[in-house]
């Protein structure tokens, strides 16, 4: 039987913010990550050994973009970011995918958590967005061939 055969490129990663692609990430392996915000579930065992798994409803996850600091998706997140310290709060999409794999996901009910630490130096620095969402959906990745 034949070995598994893929390739990856970011470039085939499509991610789209309020309606926008994404522009201006970051280099290296983790320039956008998802990570669920809670387990999938609780084991508890009883003092005989009969046990019971308690599945979690939770859906939430954090969204970590790395952005260069002259990022038009940088400057998209500062104007939201300015908008809510006003008092003008709005959730907002966001959607990514893989086109290689078809790996991805979605959530519509986003927010900032956290803006980046803004640093001035001899080299230009990351801008590290974290958008949480309590809606997020994965895709199911393509089968590989």
């Amino acid at each position: 039987m034949a070995g598994l055969h893929t390739a990856y490129s970011f470039d085939q990663v499509s991610i789209t913010l309020d309606g926008r692609t994404v522009r201006g990430m970051d280099e290296g392996d983790n320039a956008f990550e998802v990570a669920p915000m809670a387990n999938r579930g609780e084991m508890r065992v009883g003092a005989s050994g009969d046990s019971i798994f308690s599945g979690s409803t939770n859906k939430a996850a954090r969204f970590t973009l790395r952005l260069m600091h002259t990022s038009p998706t940088h400057r998209q997140l500062m104007e939201k970011d300015v908008q809510s310290s006003a008092g003008v709060r709005r959730a907002f999409p966001l959607s990514f995918k893989d086109i290689g794999s078809g790996e991805g996901g979605s959530a519509t009910g986003c927010w900032i958590e956290q803006a980046p630490t803004v640093q001035k130096g001899q080299n230009a620095t990351v801008r590290e967005w974290v958008i949480v969402a309590g809606d997020y959906a994965p895709s199911i990745p393509n089968e590989a061939r």
